[in-house]
């Protein structure tokens, strides 16, 4: 069973890297603006750009900022006992980004319905070009049963865009 002591790190930041940019009950208007970023030296790896697995950790504390704005990230775990996860995730690298290079994500397509939630995600460097998509499909999970379900009608009927 879920209790207290199972959820008391789950506050705790797993990266702490960038700056979102979102406000608590921000209108959501797509594309939106999440977070901002700089390369930071042990991002870069042999061949002197920033190593793919920190894409990920920067989409992914990204997603993180989207889940806490729409309240399905650690009170909706606490509270309702369930949870977002990843099923699928797929990254379209673009350009390199380098040491000290400052980026920007943005999320352009935000869809939840049933029990599935769909981001699709973009990093731009300071002159708005591309340096990698992002696209991630989410299931609701109930945290007890660890079965997916579906989100709430007031979920759904809060978030369709």
């Amino acid at each position: 069973m879920l209790n207290s002591y199972t959820m008391k790190n789950i506050n705790v930041k797993i990266f702490d890297h960038l700056e979102c940019k979102l406000k608590p009950n921000q209108k959501i208007t797509l594309p939106l603006l999440v977070s901002e970023g700089k390369v930071i030296e042990k991002w870069i790896d042999y061949n002197g750009h920033m190593n793919m697995a920190y894409y990920v950790q920067c989409f992914e504390e990204s997603c993180d900022y989207i889940l806490e704005l729409l309240e399905l990230g650690h009170k909706y775990a606490l509270e309702e006992k369930k949870g977002v996860f990843v099923i699928k995730c797929k990254i379209d690298y673009r350009e390199e980004i380098t040491l000290n290079e400052k980026f920007k994500i943005y999320v352009s397509t935000m869809n939840i319905e049933g029990k599935k939630l769909i981001l699709d995600l973009t990093m731009l460097n300071v002159d708005d070009k591309v340096i990698a998509n992002y696209h991630i499909l989410n299931l609701n999970v109930d945290l007890i049963t660890k079965k997916s379900c579906n989100f709430s009608n007031s979920i759904l009927d809060t978030y369709q865009i």
